[in-house]
């Protein structure tokens, strides 16, 4: 299964950020991944100010485990 950006709805091919667990109600997105910080294959539409947002908060979260 392939990994989709939540931000930019690309396929991610390296390391991946998991945004949210759990399974949406389509079941369309079993998690909710984006691209790493800094990941230059990350190119969300210009409307979009929460994505680094949304990777930075995961990021931390995920030190804090």
């Amino acid at each position: 299964m392939s990994r989709i950006c939540i931000d930019c709805d690309r396929v991610i091919l390296g390391e991946a950020v998991v945004v949210a667990e759990g399974h949406s109600m389509s079941g369309a997105r079993p998690d909710q991944y984006a691209h790493a910080l800094g990941d230059q294959a990350c190119q969300p539409p210009a409307h979009s100010r929460g994505g680094g947002l949304r990777r930075a908060m995961a990021e931390e979260a995920a030190l804090h485990r």
